[in-house]
């Protein structure tokens, strides 16, 4: 006799697509694949996923990740499963995480990365260089700043705003070499490339700068000096996905809630904050530490190869290794 549960969970019976349905059946198929399981029903976090997963499916192209795959986007799964040198290779510590993972969370134990998992794990990166999901909105624009664009050969405060976001020279003099840079920023970022620091442009560097009268100012300085003595504060603090306060940080709430908390002002998401920044090569305490590019982790620079960082559901804000090549330091100033 069909048990109520199994009734339950048939597509049709609770009104969702069949496709939907066809996953969630899977999943205790796939459960008994594994040595040692039994065939048991998906839970209801389970369900839930999997009807996540195939709507999120509808709308984008999900990369399944497997045993040898390499490459950025794995480097993004072993960062949210916490636990594993990121190194973007799929190995056999990797795929006892996932399998892990998912039999925490009701999936079907595979070890395949794919729609359902992904979701699991805080939806699949979507932008054109892998990267975690964003964890807030952008930031509204200041609705009395009015944006002012910057073309070649002006000479202004504006212009060393762009010059600093993008790593160089800080003159003022909107000359061949910014508009080389300019560019060159464009064409990374899937932006027009047409030289000219307009709307879309200012919005990838992290936001035209307004002053409380409209005015355009170059970004505050602040004290680095403070910024590790702040981070110290949080240590212990439980990594919350889209977290940016005590009660919970994800990595770039936790830098950006730091600095503010210093008089320095950056936005909000890592990428962002690694476009704003100037890059160095000889970074300070203080400053911040990028992984990947566009950047899906950051964390508060210390010397010796240590960082303070939120890094993943599960964990808290700790003082740790610099645990793989960073994709470079970002310092404000």
């Amino acid at each position: 006799m069909t048990s109520r549960r199994t009734m339950a969970l048939s597509g049709t019976a609770i009104g969702i697509p069949a496709t939907i349905g066809a996953a969630v059946a899977a999943a205790p198929a796939h459960a008994a694949g594994v040595s040692g399981a039994s065939a048991v029903a998906p839970t209801t976090a389970g369900v839930q996923a999997a009807v996540s997963a195939v709507r999120a499916a509808t709308s984008t192209q999900v990369v399944v990740l497997r045993y040898g795959s390499t490459g950025a986007l794995v480097k993004v799964a072993q960062q949210r499963l916490g636990g594993l040198a990121v190194d973007g290779n799929f190995g056999p510590a990797t795929l006892a995480k996932v399998k892990s993972f998912q039999g925490a969370h009701g999936l079907a134990v595979d070890g395949v990365v794919g729609p359902i998992t992904w979701s699991a794990l805080g939806g699949f990166p979507s932008s054109p260089s892998p990267s975690p999901p964003p964890t807030s909105n952008p930031p509204t624009p200041n609705p009395g700043c009015t944006v002012t664009v910057v073309r070649y050969g002006a000479n202004n405060a504006l212009v060393k705003v762009v010059q600093q976001r993008l790593g160089i020279s800080q003159d003022g003099n909107f000359g061949p070499g910014t508009l080389s840079a300019v560019k060159a920023y464009q064409g990374s970022h899937g932006l027009a490339v047409d030289g000219i620091v307009g709307p879309a442009t200012w919005s990838a560097l992290g936001g035209f700068p307004c002053g409380t009268s409209g005015t355009p100012t170059p970004p505050p300085t602040g004290n680095l000096s403070q910024v590790v003595s702040i981070a110290e504060q949080y240590l212990g603090v439980p990594y919350v996905w889209g977290g940016e306060s005590p009660s919970g940080f994800d990595c770039s709430g936790l830098t950006q809630y730091v600095y503010a908390k210093a008089g320095l002002s950056i936005p909000r998401t890592a990428s962002a904050q690694q476009s704003y920044l100037s890059r160095t090569s000889n970074p300070v305490p203080g400053d911040l530490v990028f992984f990947g590019s566009p950047a899906y982790h950051v964390g508060i620079y210390l010397g010796n190869n240590q960082m303070i960082a939120a890094p993943h559901p599960g964990a808290v804000v700790r003082i740790q290794a610099i645990y793989d090549t960073p994709s470079g330091y970002g310092h404000l100033g």
